[in-house]
């Protein structure tokens, strides 16, 4: 082990483990990032007699499930993730954490006002179409990207035009076109690549969105998986905490060693196998001491800017939803950065937000910026109340929400590369590069264990 780590710690500290118990955590597996795949993987190697530790740098586990409780009734509000896949796989997690399994729908909007949110304008006429069988019969080309992206070579150069391109190809009708109506995106919907659309609006989701085949929590508080997940694991869930410096021999027997700075003080982690199960973009794995191969490869991933948040005192009529259409673009797509929606929650007057942008922004830049707009639609809006200062209540940063590579990059064979990398240096990666939904992403993390648990064997 090398002196960069822990700065203080060295040699001696394995010598001495005994004696430093409390800052030597030994693992099976340690695991980077307590999302829904970091912690599926966590319960699953645990069932299977692993020991594991998780580090996450948020004080709650979860990843891209967002819950707030309504401080005056206890309401469980979601502003994150809305439904859960209903199959085998999600079923399963559900009865291992002893969740009750109930009908899974999206809120019910109010009655959608569709202006743009940069001049308050309404949008008069519009009305969203419906994903219809000219989208679907186009995705059902290319199965290879509905749970993963495992391309063929070389790849179809139709999967890399942009989607607007790629809908003036083959000519699609209003049924494609309404894949630009969908909130959950992020990034600019008309310079996006054909392949990641279908991607993330992939069977799954259709089945989940169209025919209602999903489910959620029965009382409807998503971070009820989480809590419990928590709980079980208990002390092998390192909160708070981030990562500061590690290393990763290019042996199984050379395992991994991290330094990870706690609300404790810092603490050592060694461990056989490492899997990172947050987004894999340099900014996040810089600190793991990068090769040349593992630099060149995840340099290539970047984007999928994504927000979150739920607000009160809105001034607005509570009788709507209000959506962001841009009055003078193709498809009426809504310029970036800025809110895409305000949608009613249970709770009277309480909305959820999602906001997108281009590049990284801070909470109180999204914030300020969301709360600039709902002054704007006071003043634009019958009924509302140009007085009423909003009042933000909860957040959560989802960036970088599934991030993509370019053209290039894909031809010259990035995924394969990235399937190709999984086990080098002892490590490991899942999460939402490949797919965005939970259950999609439980299922491709279930793929990798039995790998992961024999690589831990050696």
């Amino acid at each position: 082990m090398s002196p960069m780590l822990c700065s203080s710690f060295v040699f001696a500290i394995l010598a001495f483990a005994r004696s430093l118990s409390a800052e030597v955590i030994t693992r099976d597996v340690a695991i980077i990032g307590g999302g829904a795949t970091g912690t599926y993987a966590a319960i699953s190697l645990k069932d299977q007699g692993k020991s594991i530790v998780i580090v996450e740098r948020k004080g709650v586990l979860g990843g891209h499930t967002a819950t707030y409780h309504d401080p005056a009734t206890g309401t469980p509000i979601n502003y994150g993730l809305q439904v859960y896949y209903d199959d085998d796989q999600s079923r399963a997690f559900f009865a291992r954490l002893n969740i009750t399994p109930g009908q899974g729908t999206f809120p019910n909007n109010k009655t959608p006002l569709y202006i743009d949110f940069n001049d308050g304008a309404p949008i008069l006429g519009y009305s969203v179409p419906t994903i219809g069988d000219d989208y679907i019969r186009e995705l059902h080309k290319y199965p290879y990207i509905e749970n993963g992206i495992e391309l063929p070579d070389p790849v179809p150069e139709d999967l890399l035009l942009s989607w607007e391109k790629y809908l003036e190809k083959f000519n699609l009708s209003d049924e494609a076109i309404a894949t630009y109506s969908r909130p959950a995106v992020a990034g600019d919907l008309t310079k996006m690549l054909a392949l990641y659309v279908f991607n993330n609006l992939n069977t799954v989701q259709l089945e989940e969105e169209l025919n209602g085949k999903a489910i959620a929590n029965a009382n409807g508080d998503f971070a009820e998986l989480y809590r419990n997940a928590l709980k079980e694991l208990g002390s092998d869930v390192l909160l708070n905490s981030t990562v500061v410096s590690g290393e990763r021999g290019s042996k199984p027997s050379e395992g991994v060693k991290l330094c990870v700075k706690t609300p404790e003080g810092e603490k050592q982690i060694v461990a056989k196998q490492l899997i990172f199960a947050a987004p894999p973009v340099l900014d996040n794995l810089d600190v793991l001491g990068l090769d040349k191969r593992e630099s060149d490869l995840f340099s290539k991933f970047s984007g999928g800017f994504y927000y979150t948040g739920v607000v009160t005192n809105l001034g607005l009529p509570t009788d709507h939803s209000y959506v962001n259409r841009a009055q003078h673009t193709p498809w009426h797509v809504a310029t970036l950065p800025g809110t895409v929606m305000f949608n009613p929650t249970s709770v009277e007057g309480t909305y959820y937000y999602w906001y997108t942008s281009l590049e990284g922004m801070s909470q109180q830049q999204v914030e300020s910026s969301t709360r600039d707009t709902l002054k704007l639609l006071q003043r634009s809006v019958n009924g509302s109340n140009i007085n009423a200062e909003p009042n933000f209540v909860a957040y959560n940063s989802h960036t970088p929400l599934h991030p993509t590579a370019d053209a290039d990059s894909i031809r010259a064979g990035v995924y394969r590369d990235y399937y190709g990398i999984q086990g080098y240096r002892n490590t490991w990666y899942t999460g939402s590069l490949l797919v965005t939904g939970s259950p999609q992403l439980w299922n491709i993390t279930s793929q990798l264990l039995p790998k992961i648990i024999a690589a831990s064997e050696q």
